[in-house]
């Protein structure tokens, strides 16, 4: 078990009776963090898409999520219902840490707007269909960065106004278009890949 802020425990049952369970913790273990940490930010796909790439990207080791509503999202949440999925996805992404027996608990962010979720001087990448560069060119630059940032567009893509004003290079994965939850996976096993975190 872990208390999601890096540290975990072997538990040994004690003591089953009248539906109780006692459990002693040992072998107390504490899982420094993985440098580079990987944070998505990912436009507001259609209905209830983020709920499954939430999932997917928690059991894949990101770190932190990053909802946003771009140019070409489907959806816009008001302020009452951004809130409601905020709170839906954070519980996703709680069950889906446990599930992966992840001993760091991801930070799923309130719902945003894409021009102002990339601060200046982050590092990371954006994908984009219409960018000739190779995803794999991309990442041999970001080798010294203590976290990476993955911009993931809407089903409609970014447009290039989108994609300049992340201040991020570019890049696509190859000739065929993936679906925006296909194309969060996808990246985020490239980049854990790359950097060495699958062991």
């Amino acid at each position: 078990m872990s208390d999601g802020a890096g540290t975990r425990w072997q538990a040994r049952l004690a003591e089953a009776r009248h539906g109780e369970v006692i459990v002693d913790l040992v072998d107390q273990v504490v899982v420094p963090r993985a440098v580079p940490r990987l944070k998505v930010v990912h436009a507001l796909p259609k209905r209830r898409k983020l709920d499954d790439v939430v999932q997917r990207l928690v059991e894949v080791g990101v770190d932190r999520i990053v909802p946003v509503h771009s140019e070409r999202s489907q959806v816009q949440l008001d302020t009452a219902r951004a809130a409601k999925a905020s709170a839906r996805w954070k519980a996703v992404a709680e069950a889906a840490a446990k599930q992966s027996r992840r001993a760091w608990l991801p930070v799923v962010e309130p719902v945003g707007e894409w021009t102002t979720a990339f601060p200046a001087g982050v590092a990371g990448v954006v994908l984009w269909e219409e960018s000739e560069v190779a995803l794999r060119n991309v990442l041999d630059g970001l080798a010294a960065a203590e976290t990476v940032v993955l911009g993931i567009g809407p089903e409609g893509g970014l447009t290039a106004d989108e994609v300049r004003v992340t201040g991020l290079a570019h890049a696509t994965m190859g000739e065929t278009v993936l679906r925006t939850e296909t194309a969060a996976l996808v990246a985020v096993s490239a980049l854990r890949y790359h950097f060495g975190l699958m062991a």
